[in-house]
């Protein structure tokens, strides 16, 4: 009894410390931004006592502090004057420092370490310092008078100035791609006379049946058997898309392995807040520019309209480098980013609304209003650009703009719907699909031979393609055939009755083959995107129903069914139908609805087919979200682990925070106080994690605060660059008025102005649905897990990305056939093998402490129950 009566004692002093220290570094304001966040989404572990002090401090606070104020008031700022003595006297000169301090955040020592590579942003952090920066900025425009004003006026006109430059960039870069892949297509099957480097469109610009000034190959060697000719014709179209994927995959896996894919799937998840340095850089982009041209030009099923979104982002990256503002705040360059996107589409479809459309449905994870108008300026600057430049000299944005000048009736809506419950199946079975290899081939040894691969496909499907004439064609040449109206003048023969049933057999099996090389293309080494491809499957099935439904009306005009037609009057469009057809499939394929509507209405500008276009997209959309909830862009984030949650999803999970956290016994933490310069340099060699939370002790694991890895190394960098420290020198992370010398003569290094002192916090047993939804919501890192001020564990996004993919798995096993149906391909192999070091919980944050720290948790964690604060089955 008696021990026990000492052991409680001992507990409730330990307890009486921890409020006294609490109460330490609890004065900062109630009224700030951070704060007003957290108590709407999270409970913060504060005592009683120490609620009480900071009450009494927040009464006798003469002015206004905010949480940034806070956190680097004068006192913090000893070691900063030691080490940049060029500084102090803005500090001493100024009549209160915290405004000096304040401005430093964003512009001098004060700043943040650059976020490290596959990491997550702080949201709070970035947005705030953004407030502080227009606070200032007209404060001192108050001061100025009219200069002021005019610096205000500059400032903000930074982001349009980028905005306009990535239009009009994005404008000739498309400019640019479209004749330069049109040209290296043409050259595969001859040459114009006249200029080698003219087109086969320009060479024959003035010709409307036999051009005389292009000349196939066969011609150009004088052969004379037919036979021979088609052979010969047939291994230079072998041989140039050999040669061009080649070297556009040579490129990409050389000089910019960003460069391959579509990239917005990537986009997207660095929209959300992650960081993946060099994805939109300057290498990037030139190869990315390069490379998309050589890989349409070759013959494999791919587009270029995709990768365009891709392009725009690094070309609003590049221009946001020129200005500090932009260049410090990942935030606000996020904000600029998906306006960009929105000029990738502009000038990939000649659809400026579009454009604005698909940055608001699909890439952007934060959309401000503010950001709608900026993404109109800079999807229009481009638009016109593109018409400026006009590539294809015909006044068009895009080579498949169509006009049609007839109406639709009531009767062929139920034609329309069978389109998009057939583009719903086939677009889901492609992304199953294309997902499918893609895991295989991460699995298999294909990746040890990626060029070697993509020479394979191209050889394949140039041998292939060129048997068929709706193969040979490349996807834009093809939609634009297939969206044509019959008006006397035939295109490929799809006018000609006496070869219709040829015709339809032929646009049947087309979309099966395209199918199969589509998917394998998806995953090569090359820039690649599939938007065009999946336009073509499904305009081939429209086109094809459309011509079986004309024929039908042909041989039976007095069925009940074709009752609303006129006599003598054409009834059936097939063109229309391979319009609904494209678009069904798009929609099937990326899950966009709204914005694929605009994009074929801008195409067609006809008001009347808006309405079949929506019912089919809608059906192809449920059809699609049926089978598979995910698009083909959010599966290949799954395949590739990215931390991404999704806004529009509902995650219903079970579990609690206790479940899912890594545990304080796992973690490496930072004592407060005592902490010497070498075990900090220590720390940082044993340990690859993101942050590291401050503790009191690691007796009592007191929670004091966190501070981020980055910004440790940054501080411990400029220590040793100083030459004003030992590796004895103390490090202080929290406390009040650190002295320049200890006790013993050793300088303090203060860390105080770069620790979080209010993370984000949960009470132990929280529902993980609340977890997730504040990651979601408040773009958060993580969340530390606590009980009543003691810190029991951490929870990262990562974490609960993890999560939420496990619990959506059945179970695991062996790869088959069958995961092509199934909505989860990853759900085929174990977890474990998933290729991604950056993603694993371990790699994430948590490792085992020392046996004597586990005991020291044990003992403070059975104290706890001891008091009753704790039961028995608490972690």
């Amino acid at each position: 009894m008696e021990d026990a009566f000492q052991r409680r004692q001992q507990a409730q002093n330990e307890e009486l410390q921890l409020e006294n220290w609490n109460s330490d570094v609890a004065d900062f304001p109630a009224e700030t931004d951070a704060d007003s966040i957290v108590s709407n989404s999270a409970r913060l572990d504060i005592s009683s006592t120490a609620q009480q002090q900071y009450n009494r401090d927040s009464e006798n606070e003469s002015e206004d502090i905010s949480f940034f104020d806070y956190r680097n008031r004068s006192e913090s700022m000893v070691p900063l004057r030691r080490i940049r003595p060029s500084q102090e006297a803005l500090i001493n000169s100024s009549g209160s420092d915290v405004d000096v301090i304040t401005g430093w955040l964003y512009n001098g020592p004060l700043q943040r370490a650059k976020y490290e590579d596959f990491s997550t942003i702080d949201w709070i952090y970035d947005n705030t310092k953004s407030r502080h920066y227009k606070s200032d900025l007209r404060a001192r425009a108050r001061e100025m008078g009219k200069f002021g004003q005019l610096e205000l006026l500059l400032d903000a006109s930074k982001s349009w100035l980028i905005l306009l430059a990535v239009g009009v960039s994005m404008g000739l870069l498309a400019t640019c791609i479209s004749v330069t892949s049109q040209w290296l297509i043409d050259i595969k099957n001859g040459h114009c006379r006249t200029g080698f480097y003219l087109n086969r469109r320009f060479c024959c610009w003035n010709t409307d049946d036999i051009c005389m000034d292009w000349v196939t190959w066969g011609e150009h060697l004088h052969v004379r058997w037919p036979w021979i000719d088609w052979l010969l014709q047939y291994l230079v179209f072998i041989f140039d898309a050999v040669l061009f994927s080649g070297v556009s995959t040579y490129l990409v896996t050389e000089y910019a392995p960003y460069a391959a894919g579509q990239g917005i799937a990537e986009i997207k998840t660095i929209m959300s807040g992650f960081m993946m340095r060099k994805f939109l850089g300057l290498r990037t982009l030139c190869i990315k520019c390069v490379g998309i041209a050589l890989s349409v030009a070759s013959g494999l099923s791919l587009g270029k309209e995709g990768t365009m979104v891709h392009i725009a982002c690094c070309c609003c990256n590049i221009y946001t480098r020129m200005f500090k503002k932009l260049r410090c705040n990942e935030v606000k360059r996020r904000e600029l980013l998906s306006a960009a996107s929105a000029a990738g589409i502009s000038v990939a479809f000649g659809s400026p609304i579009a454009g604005v459309l698909f940055s608001l449905e699909q890439v952007s994870y934060y959309f401000p209003a503010k950001t709608m108008w900026r993404s109109l300026f800079c999807a229009a600057a481009a638009a016109v650009t593109l018409k400026f430049f006009n590539p294809f000299r015909n006044g068009k944005l895009v080579p498949f703009q169509v006009t049609y000048d007839r109406t639709w009736d009531l009767f062929e809506l139920w034609f329309f719907l069978l389109i998009g419950i057939i583009s719903g199946i086939v677009g889901t079975l492609q992304n199953r699909l294309a997902l499918f290899l893609m895991e295989y081939r991460q699995r298999s040894m294909l990746k040890n031979f990626a060029r070697g691969e993509v020479i394979v496909v191209a050889l394949a499907t140039a041998a292939v393609s060129y048997l068929s004439v709706y193969l040979r064609a490349d996807t834009v040449t093809l939609v634009s055939n297939l969206f044509t109206e019959c008006t006397g003048q035939d295109t490929e023969g799809l006018c000609s009755r006496k070869d219709r049933a040829s015709n339809v057999l032929s646009l049947l099996v087309t979309p099966v083959i395209r199918v199969l090389l589509t998917s394998v293309a998806c995953g090569l080494a090359v820039p690649a995107g599939m938007f065009m491809p999946s336009m073509g499957t499904g305009a081939s099935i429209g086109r094809a129903i459309g011509m079986i439904v004309q024929t039908l009306y042909e041989k039976h005009p007095t069925w009940r069914l074709f009752s609303a037609c006129k006599p003598d009057v054409p009834c059936i469009t097939p063109g229309v139908y391979a319009l609904v057809g494209a678009a069904s499939m798009l929609s099937s394929t990326t899950r966009m609805t709204v914005t694929v509507v605009v994009i074929m209405f801008e195409l067609t500008d006809a008001l009347i087919y808006v309405l079949p276009i929506m019912l089919a997209v809608s059906v192809s959309k449920s059809v699609a979200d049926a089978l598979c909830k995910d698009g083909y862009f959010e599966g290949i984030i799954n395949l590739h682990s990215y931390p991404f949650l999704s806004m529009d999803e509902e995650y219903v999970l079970k579990g609690s925070s206790d479940e899912l956290m890594v545990r304080a016994s796992e973690m490496a933490v930072i004592n407060a106080q005592g902490e010497t310069l070498q075990e900090m340099v220590d720390l940082l060699r044993r340990f690859s994690y993101s942050g590291f939370p401050i503790v009191k002790s690691k007796s009592t694991m007191a929670l004091i605060g966190y501070i981020s890895r980055t910004d440790i190394l940054m501080l411990v960098k400029r220590a040793e660059d100083s030459n004003m420290y030992t590796d004895q020198s103390l490090c202080c992370f929290a406390g009040r008025n650190p002295t320049e010398q200890s006790e013993m003569g050793r300088p303090i290094i203060d860390f105080r102005p770069w620790v979080d002192i209010t993370p984000i916090t949960i009470y132990h047993g929280t529902d993980i649905n609340v977890v997730a939804e504040m990651f979601r919501q408040l773009g958060v890192r993580y969340v530390l897990v606590t009980h009543h001020g003691t810190l029991l564990g951490i929870i990262t996004k990562k974490d609960i990305v993890r999560t939420v993919r496990m619990q959506s798995r059945n179970n695991f096993g062996k790869p088959t056939l069958a995961g092509l149906l199934s909505c989860d391909v990853s759900r085929y192999w174990p977890s474990s093998w998933t290729p991604n070091a950056y993603f694993g919980r371990r790699a994430t944050y948590g490792t085992r402490m020392s046996q004597q720290q586990q005991q020291q948790q044990h003992n403070q964690l059975q104290q706890l129950r001891g008091l009753g604060i704790m039961s028995s089955e608490s972690p």
